[in-house]
């Protein structure tokens, strides 16, 4: 359609320095546009005549283009069974409430059993993989045939397509490649590696960076040697990324040049106690003769920003950070339990016992979290994610009323269901705070309320009258999420 071309030329222009004329429109619409438009009483009178007449001629259709050589095939028969009628309500209900954590605890079940979502849903799940890559996996194997066949149909939903991983790796959209990396670094971390290196010299910066993020997965000494070749980069992103990495690698060089400037700076001595007679065992805190001035480009800050620590000890405190709690049981021969208590001991060591928690949540060290809960005086949140979960719900219950909303914090990013006495106590203090504890983040964390207290939401009703009328609300949307988790479960055991 040359003439609407024209059409739109003429109307940037304006219509003193180019008149539309019927001649332009071709020879289907200028007869008729002499007859609508003859003798216009002026030029934009003219122009806008001619421009409707266009415009309904555009909207009166167009012939589709034919393409007989073009088929469709037909979807390949299911090898699983389709879920049940209950279960395909509940997912509906699902949908409707918009709850991914439902939607994630209904696909999980379903996967489970072996089950298939049915053809008519298989449209907004795949939708809903196509935004969230967490639940691709699992809609993959809710999916079935259907779903890999629905996938030529929009690029979007080509995560269920059935590419093969390497292919994917090779050809498929930046998204879809960190997805299979994070599935093959748990799977097998080496391949993982190697594939980053062959493809690395065509990658982006940006690529880079998000690749080396992923190799926190299952990371190891392994890792050491590709890592530190990445000095060697002209992205400072791609730099740190990779220093980051080094850092909770015990064995690498950072660490462990790290790690010689402390133990210089902490020495563990023997003194005599009680008119001699009894050896005391006593932590000094010092500072080394000298510092490799190398580790400031690291990283580490050389002037203190907090009153209660020299430039020297604070950048003892930084590095502490980044050392395995272990290398002082090597170096001192000493139990956990004795070195905790050494920190404890006196003012000057026991400003660094955060440290020594950073520590511990920096290299993951589930073992020295565990110690530390056991015998450190203070108590410290930010270990609980490293505990067995009997002992995060131990220690959550026991300090819950001293730390409600780090408590709450950590227990949001649980993955298993809060115990009743837990739940409890968050609900309770939940009901009190009803704009910050909203439908919302009721929303988000259904999946780790236990059924069981639903009988007990009422209890929590706080005694300010408009809080009251807020949680009976909230309760009640809270029943309502509770019932659809119970409907699953009952779907999927029927």
């Amino acid at each position: 359609m040359q003439f609407w071309n024209q059409i739109i030329h003429t109307a940037l222009l304006g219509t003193d320095k180019k008149q539309l004329v019927p001649a332009e429109l071709g020879p289907v619409l200028s007869a008729i546009a002499e007859e609508v438009a003859p003798q216009p009483a002026s030029k934009e009178e003219q122009f806008l005549q001619i421009a409707s007449l266009a415009f309904n001629y555009r909207l009166a259709g167009v012939t589709v283009l034919q393409k007989k050589e073009f088929t469709i095939s037909t979807a390949v028969v299911e090898e699983k069974e389709y879920c049940s009628a209950a279960a395909t309500r509940v997912l509906k209900d699902i949908l409707l409430e918009e709850s991914l954590p439902l939607l994630k605890f209904w696909l999980q079940a379903c996967q489970y059993k072996k089950r298939l979502v049915t053809p008519d849903l298989l449209p907004v799940i795949l939708k809903t993989g196509a935004a969230q890559k967490a639940l691709q996996q699992v809609i993959i194997d809710c999916g079935g045939k259907r779903a890999e066949w629905l996938s030529q149909f929009n690029t979007d939903w080509k995560f269920s397509s059935g590419i093969s991983r390497e292919e994917l790796w090779q050809t498929g959209t930046p998204e879809q490649r960190r997805v299979i990396l994070q599935q093959l670094r748990k799977e097998d971390p080496a391949m993982a590696l190697e594939w980053i290196q062959q493809t690395w010299p065509q990658e982006d910066a940006n690529t880079k960076a998000d690749f080396i993020k992923i190799l926190l997965i299952s990371l190891s000494e392994n890792d050491i040697t590709f890592l530190e070749r990445l000095s060697n980069e002209k992205s400072k992103k791609v730099k740190d990324e990779a220093l980051a990495l080094l850092k909770k690698i015990p064995t690498s060089s950072i660490v462990q040049q790290y790690w010689n400037i402390i133990k210089q700076s902490l020495l563990v001595k023997k003194e005599k106690a009680l008119l001699g007679m009894v050896n005391k065992t006593v932590l000094q805190v010092g500072h080394p003769s000298s510092i490799d001035e190398t580790i400031f480009k690291t990283g580490i800050e050389k002037l203190s920003n907090n009153k209660e620590f020299t430039d020297e000890d604070y950048i003892a405190y930084q590095l502490m950070q980044n050392i395995p709690l272990s290398f002082y049981e090597a170096q001192w021969q000493l139990k956990p339990e004795e070195i905790i208590d050494l920190f404890q001991k006196n003012s000057a060591s026991k400003r660094f016992l955060p440290a020594l928690v950073l520590s511990i949540v920096h290299f993951s060290d589930e073992r020295w979290a565990i110690f530390f809960m056991q015998y450190c005086t203070t108590f410290y949140t930010d270990i609980i994610p490293l505990l067995p979960v009997k002992q995060q719900e131990y220690y959550s219950n026991k300090f819950f009323t001293d730390q409600p909303e780090n408590i709450i914090h950590h227990a949001t990013q649980r993955e298993h269901e809060w115990g009743p006495e837990l739940a409890a106590s968050i609900l309770r203090h939940a009901a009190k705070s009803p704009y910050q504890y909203n439908r919302s983040f009721f929303n988000q964390h259904i999946h780790l309320i236990p059924f069981a207290i639903a009988a007990e939401l009422e209890r929590f009703t706080p005694t300010d009258d408009g809080f009251r009328v807020m949680w009976s609300n909230t309760s009640g949307y809270i029943l309502k999420l509770l019932s659809l988790k119970i409907q699953t479960l009952k779907a999927f055991n029927e």
